[in-house]
């Protein structure tokens, strides 16, 4: 088969303005773009105009090189040979920051959101702020959800939203800023019938406007019903680019595939046996009596508008949720456990729990059969090899190795992976959610040939799609759910697109109004705050208040003005430390060395800030410490950034070099510090130390900044999900090094309060103040793995330790107590955390 010729019409090209592209104009233009990794090319030699006011669509397989070339565009990845011309003028250089500023803006297959922010923080750290001044942020926003026919509260934690939501969400952010190049990615992957239809009329309005709109699809459907211009890659070449009214779908599937390609579905079953699965009565959340039975050899599609409790029902069919009711596979009743171990579950989202990303491509594939490969517990690398191969070969897995990371594959190659992992662990039950979502032409029908053979085999198969023509052709029977419920069942000749469609929209009166006017309630009120990250100053409170009350009981001279004055002015070092590791842990690192810079930092202080020094000696001393400590906190961001350390090794060896450099300065106490520095530090107002005043002021101003500064976005986006947030344009490095300084600078303040406490420089005090740290950071509820975490909390969490030291002392217990006592607060925290937000996320 011959490439098409390429047919563009670029006859007013010569007439577009500098900065306003006319209608018909070539707006962007690609020319001899090629792309390598480690010398495999993903793009090669490949030219394609854009033209204002036009829908062209981007076709071709998984792995021909589509996301390869929009991610050159949008400015995240940077060709090697080629030249981009944007509005007639060549473009150098092009990062995400950069193409957002020329007004190219673009929706990811997978979209760039922060599960830690909430859906308007995402906003904001995602848009221009431009385009929220002088307004309110909060009308913006919602103006924004409107357009796409999001109904999701602003205040919501991104990481409870839907697939879908996300996906909508991701096209809202797209289109806010009124593009001159619009590209989206597999928009309606995850999308039902309505809000195709709502992102059909946004994109004709759009490119009426005169936007240039790249839109990728793997549905010939969609692209009949949005494109007037279509190019094809395969293998990371272009094959060929055409009006679409004058190119037919075989020619168009000819040229993805490299052949010519009869119907995507096998034929269905002549005639199928007994009934092998049933299910009755079963309820679940977001579910209710559902009852269905699958004959040997039939493949049950289920079907409804997105939301409806499918996804549901197909996880409590795996029995990955609890349901009530009756499961019976081969005439055996199943409790959801029994359903785990004979289910083989295909989600809907791959990246969320399809995949180990950590894994590589052979590991993910064969994780769930490896019984089948070993002996006494060891596998048979041989067999697990030919087993896998044999898998991959039958779904034409493309992939450079098998030992290559499975992070690596395009994402459709990755649902394959996904299918292969199902078919080899010889499942009793298949139960794909959405199998084919993100998935090419010549892939699909790979997988439903595979479908066909498992059901054909008398292996029962139970497929949820929001693709009513693909259960069209691959299903022998079809229920329709609605607001949780079976409203119809389809059988044989009655499976059709048509009938599908009406039973799911005939049933769906006020539905979508009742289920957002739900979702609405559900996220407000206590189940809202439980779920922010300032949650945990409640039971760190309660804690407190019931601890000193208990120890007061014991022992009177607890509540006195002498003792109050003195855990606050102990935990006043630990509380300054603590903010410095909230950055850290907030990015997703973590920072050992901030107890020995501390040490450090008052050893070198000892030389300066002494008694008869004159004044500019001792500001010279504290202007020391600042400094030394921002050039700790560069080193340590430069080696995580620059050098491929990891945060504990870099750190770690941070920790090391600074405990050392203490012991070389001073090899025991000695220098003693100004006392009149020390009064002045200690200074206190009553019971409570001016210091510690002052601790709670920075940490309520820092708290206020990570929710509504721009940099706290940024950090908690860095931390969140380092990729999505490069995606958007964010810079990265600079967030990172930029936290550690900050470390080290809180680190400073901490260390000035311990160096008035011991009042002497000493080698061997500050490094105890890292575990602690840690432990007040994660008791207030700060996250280990980035992207959530409170700077009052670690403020409380940092009280709440000191005082569980003070109080040991008090009670006359043993040193061994205080790490008693930290460990059972930890573990204590966690768990009441985690079963307090997971009540609050459940439904009602």
């Amino acid at each position: 088969m011959q490439d098409m010729a390429v047919v563009v019409d670029d006859s007013n090209a010569m007439d577009a303005q500098p900065n306003a592209a006319l209608p018909g104009s070539v707006i962007l233009r690609l020319s001899g773009i090629s792309k390598f990794y480690a010398r495999i090319p993903a793009l090669t030699d490949v030219s394609v105009d854009f033209n204002a006011g036009e829908v062209h669509a981007i076709l071709g397989e998984n792995g021909a090189g589509k996301s390869t070339l929009m991610n050159i565009i949008a400015g995240v990845i940077r060709p090697q040979i080629g030249t981009i011309e944007f509005d007639g003028r060549i473009v150098s250089n092009l990062s995400p920051e950069t193409a957002a500023a020329l007004g190219i803006a673009i929706s990811y297959q997978h979209p760039a959101i922060l599960d830690d922010l909430s859906v308007l923080e995402n906003l904001r750290v995602s848009l221009p702020p431009s385009l929220f001044a002088g307004k309110s942020p909060r009308a913006v926003a919602q103006a924004i959800l409107d357009q796409v026919g999001l109904t999701v509260p602003l205040h919501a934690r991104s990481d409870i939203l839907t697939v879908a939501q996300k996906q909508l969400l991701e096209i809202g952010k797209a289109l806010a800023i009124k593009p001159k190049v619009l590209i989206l990615d597999e928009p309606t992957a995850s999308l039902d019938q309505d809000a195709t239809n709502l992102l059909f009329r946004c994109v004709r309005e759009v490119a009426k406007a005169g936007t240039s709109v790249i839109y990728i699809t793997h549905r010939l459907a969609e692209l009949r019903q949005i494109a007037q211009r279509v190019t094809v890659l395969r293998d990371g070449r272009k094959r060929g680019s055409a009006l679409v009214a004058e190119v037919s779908d075989q020619d168009l599937l000819a040229m993805i595939v490299g052949r010519r390609m009869g119907s995507a579905f096998p034929p269905k079953a002549d005639g199928v046996g007994g009934i092998n699965f049933a299910v009755g009565s079963l309820s679940g959340q977001n579910f209710s009596d559902v009852s269905f039975d699958v004959a040997r050899g039939q493949i049950l599609g289920i079907a409804g508008v997105a939301g409806n409790g499918q996804s549901e029902l197909m996880r409590a069919l795996a029995g990955l949720q609890p349901s009530k009711g009756e499961v019976r596979l081969s005439g055996q009743a199943l409790s959801p456990h029994h359903l785990v171990h004979n289910a083989a579950f295909m989600p809907s989202d791959r990246h969320a729990e399809g995949l180990a990303t950590g894994l590589t491509i052979r590991e993910n594939a064969a994780i769930s059969a490896l019984d089948k490969f070993s002996s006494f517990g060891i596998v048979k690398r041989k067999a697990e090899m030919e087993h896998v191969s044999d898998a991959f070969r039958s779904l034409a897995v493309k992939a450079p190795s098998m030992e290559a990371a499975v992070k690596s594959l395009s994402g459709g190659n990755q649902q394959k992976v996904v299918m292969a992992r199902a078919s080899l662990s010889d499942p009793g039950l298949i139960i794909a959610d959405e199998p084919t979502q993100g998935v090419d032409v010549g892939a699909r029908a790979e997988i439903y040939r595979i479908l066909r053979e498992v059901s054909a085999k008398g292996i029962p198969v139970v497929v949820n799609s929001s693709d009513a023509a693909e259960l069209e052709g691959l299903c022998d029977k079809v229920i329709v759910m609605s607001r949780g419920r079976v409203v119809e069942t389809l059988v044989g000749a009655d499976v059709a697109e048509d009938r599908i469609v009406a039973a799911a929209v005939g049933a769906l009166t006020h539905v979508d109004r009742e289920d957002n006017r739900n979702y609405n309630a559900s996220a407000s009120g206590w189940r809202h705050f439980v779920q922010t990250d300032n949650a945990t100053a409640v039971p760190l409170t309660l804690v407190m208040i019931l601890l000193a009350l208990f120890v007061f009981t014991q022992n009177s001279h607890y509540l006195s003005s002498f003792n109050i004055g003195n855990i606050l002015m102990l935990a006043t070092a630990l509380g300054f430390i603590a903010l410095g590791q909230t950055v850290a842990l907030i990015l997703g690192g973590i920072d050992l060395s901030v107890g020995p810079l501390a040490g450090f930092l008052v050893v070198v202080a000892s030389f300066f800030v002494n008694d008869g020094q004159a004044p500019s000696v001792i500001l010279l001393g504290f202007a020391l410490m600042f400094g030394l400590a921002i050039v700790v906190g560069l080193v340590n961001g430069l080696l995580i950034r620059f050098a491929s350390f990891t945060p504990i090794a870099a750190t770690l060896a941070m920790y090391i070099g600074l405990q050392g450099c203490s012991f070389i300065l001073r090899d025991s106490p000695g220098g003693y510090i100004n006392a009149a520095v020390v009064e002045w530090i200690t200074w206190q107002i009553g019971p409570i130390p001016v210091a510690f005043a002052v601790l709670v002021l920075i940490a309520l101003a820092a708290e206020h900044g990570l929710r509504n500064q721009r940099w706290g976005w940024q950090l908690r986006a860095t931390g969140s999900n380092e990729d999505s947030a490069r995606r958007i344009g964010l810079r990265i490095d600079r967030t990172f090094v930029a936290g550690y300084v900050a470390s080290a600078l809180f680190t400073v303040l901490g260390a000035i309060m311990l160096m008035a406490q011991i009042g002497v420089g000493d080698p061997a005090q500050g490094a105890n103040y890292t575990l602690a740290s840690i432990t007040a950071v994660v008791l207030g509820g700060t996250s280990l793995r980035g992207g959530r975490g409170t700077f009052v909390g670690s403020v409380l969490g940092a009280l709440l330790l000191t005082e569980v030291l003070n109080a040991v002392s008090f009670l006359g217990l043993s040193q061994t107590y205080q790490y008693v006592f930290q460990g059972a607060l930890i573990l204590m925290a966690a768990l009441i955390y985690s079963t307090v937000r997971e009540r609050a996320a459940a439904p009602h």
